[in-house]
């Protein structure tokens, strides 16, 4: 699985469309100025096919306006564990079932295996390098 951050600028509206269209899963994004910021997941387990998902996505922004630097994509790999959602379901289960009981500990169970893999994006993770926006696109 690779993290992939974006930073997209130019045009009206935000890229959560562009971005499923080319198989990426938004997790994060602020905006800033005419600059958006995507903190997406990538579920493929090449680098090819990450790059290609990249190359998909440039060529989806350009036909809305947009475009992006010469750091358009920091890719990120991220090893696969399970420690983080193995503790954060176990927390969650336990406060949510002292706190509310039965449909707590289901709630808590759920939220806490949420935050486990959140946990382990951020701890996993491998900088393989920066790509920028591709010169065949033109703004």
């Amino acid at each position: 699985m690779y993290k992939v951050i974006f930073k997209i600028r130019g045009g009206q509206g935000t890229s959560f469309k562009e971005l499923r269209q080319a198989g990426f899963i938004p997790i994060y994004f602020r905006k800033n100025k005419g600059e958006e910021y995507y903190v997406t997941l990538f579920k493929g387990k090449d680098l090819g096919e990450v790059k290609e998902a990249i190359l998909d996505l440039s060529y989806y922004l350009s036909k809305n306006g947009k475009y992006g630097d010469y750091n358009f994509a920091t890719i990120y790999q991220i090893s696969d564990s399970y420690l983080g959602k193995m503790a954060g379901g176990a927390l969650g289960a336990l406060a949510g079932y002292y706190l509310g009981g039965i449909a707590g500990l289901l709630l808590g169970t759920i939220g806490g295996i949420f935050l486990g893999e959140l946990v382990d994006i951020e701890m996993g993770e491998k900088l393989i390098g920066v790509l920028g926006w591709p010169i065949s696109i033109s703004k």
